[in-house]
């Protein structure tokens, strides 16, 4: 792309302070651009300089690459001194050992996604603890933050073909590790950039009715105001359908705050990548969530060049729309499972003995 075709074509933003989506839309990087992506990060040691066959056929791919992008699913600590395993935590205590931030660079990582169900396995502490180890090796990273509109931000990185930015949040996450906004005297909370999603159970009329008949026989059941099309059974939504299965309906506040980050992503840089960390239907699925689809062609059409899914640690489909990739999963790329030290908490899942097993077994 010529320079000046280049400089000419950026996004203008209106000056009612509006955003022109046919502006938003345009990539801006030169020609040769090339993104490397990913999926989940889950390891708990340095690999560069050990033995694992293949890895470096996949450097070398890293290497041409003007950025490199990951989920990185694990925190980066020295346990004896930051934090301690949360009680409400991702379904493993995923830490792992400070080296590997300078392992993370020396792979050529240049952009990480922090938002997923380990961001608090570790507490605070660890959060802010993996941030500093990142920014220290300089690792660019989104998705995580002191609240809400820090988690959520878009974070840039400059290459000679284009400055890049992130758009980090999840589906799938703890409850406690959720981000907030401030409200009069109250702080806001840190955490991850959350898009909350609706969980629906879809059955067959049929069901749906015998599912209404136990409801209404319940104790303290007020007919008052309950959606006929739907049946709530003690916290869990069922409604009718053709096809059996879950349904997902993301929250409009929160699909607000990603658009919202996303634009200004965009407006400051020449390709911005978004990043959603999704188990749902469930990690057994080879199929996005109902919502998925239409969800991702909407974040494209706002100014996202790349959408990424990643969570379910297999690979699912791959779209390309307008031109921009979406990948609805990429799976791992580092899975391993030996972690040091656990948390009493997952003993206890496995019915084991932290006096008597050890963390391996």
């Amino acid at each position: 792309m010529d320079r000046d075709s280049h400089e000419n074509s950026r996004p203008q933003i209106p000056q009612d302070g509006g955003f022109d989506i046919v502006g938003s839309i345009a990539t801006n990087v030169d020609d040769g651009f090339t993104m490397a992506a990913v999926g989940d990060i889950l390891y708990a040691r340095p690999v560069v300089k050990g033995h694992y066959p293949g890895l470096t056929d996949v450097l070398r791919i890293f290497d041409g690459a003007d950025v490199t992008f990951g989920n990185l699913e694990t925190n980066i600590l020295e346990v004896q001194s930051k934090g301690y395993p949360e009680a409400d935590f991702g379904g493993a205590f995923c830490i792992s050992d400070p080296e590997l931030g300078p392992d993370l660079k020396a792979m050529g990582f240049d952009m990480l996604s922090r938002a997923n169900n380990h961001t608090l396995d570790w507490g605070v502490e660890g959060m802010r603890e993996t941030s500093r180890i990142l920014d220290k090796n300089g690792i660019v990273h989104a998705g995580a933050g002191e609240n809400l509109a820090q988690a959520g931000a878009a974070r840039f990185l400059e290459t000679p073909r284009g400055r890049v930015a992130l758009v980090s949040f999840a589906t799938t996450f703890a409850a406690m590790a959720r981000a907030g906004g401030p409200a009069g005297e109250a702080p806001g909370r840190p955490g991850l950039n959350p898009l909350r999603l609706t969980k629906r159970i879809v059955v067959p009329p049929t069901m749906l009715e015998n599912l209404r008949q136990v409801r209404e026989v319940l104790p303290g059941y007020n007919p008052a105001g309950k959606d006929p099309s739907q049946v709530v059974l003690d916290g869990v939504i069922f409604k009718a359908g053709d096809k059996v299965g879950y349904s997902f309906e993301p929250n409009s506040f929160d699909i607000a705050d990603i658009q919202r980050n996303l634009r200004r992503g965009k407006q400051m840089s020449d390709f911005c990548i978004v990043t959603n960390h999704e188990h749902e239907p469930g990690v057994w699925s080879q199929e996005p969530s109902d919502y998925e689809q239409s969800f991702a062609r909407k974040l494209i059409d706002a100014g996202a060049d790349a959408y990424i899914v990643h969570g379910p640690h297999q690979l699912r489909g791959i779209e390309i729309y307008k031109g921009r990739p979406i990948f609805f999963s990429l799976g791992n790329f580092f899975c391993q499972d030996l972690r040091t030290p656990l948390g009493a908490d997952a003993y206890a899942i496995y019915g084991m003995d932290p006096r008597v097993d050890t963390d391996a077994e």
